[in-house]
């Protein structure tokens, strides 16, 4: 089950969706979603309507639908990268190694989410908060 709240909405491949601004903007952050409105624009000359449900909702209102974690998962009947047999597989290594900080945080999170479980892991968080 993924915990949803307003601190906490784990992605299939273990970053927050209730951190990113797509996320926020799409449930309710005016200000965020006005910042990102004007960013699109200025930036890559688009005009967007920042929408996404996060990995559980429908692909329509996905940020990334063609995400090839998100749709791996649903190939294979699971809802989190860490609940699968092949974990950690060679896309999530390569998503760990892309220079990217959050992305290895949250792959090294999976693991750890793979080893207590989900619900152990977002209470182990709130206690370091």
């Amino acid at each position: 089950m993924n915990p949803l709240s307003e601190e906490w909405n784990i992605a299939v491949c273990g970053l927050n969706c209730a951190k990113c601004d797509i996320y926020m903007a799409s449930h309710g952050n005016k200000e965020v979603r006005a910042k990102l409105v004007e960013w699109f624009k200025k930036e890559r000359n688009l005009d967007i309507d920042p929408v996404c449900d996060g990995c559980g909702g429908p692909l329509e209102r996905h940020w990334s639908p063609d995400c090839k974690f998100l749709i791996c998962a649903r190939e294979k009947g699971v809802q989190y990268c860490f609940e699968c047999g092949d974990f950690p597989c060679e896309k999530i290594e390569i998503f760990s190694s892309d220079g990217h900080t959050h992305h290895k945080r949250a792959v090294e999170n999976m693991k750890r989410m793979k080893e207590i479980g989900l619900d152990a892991w977002i209470a182990e968080q709130k206690r370091k908060g």
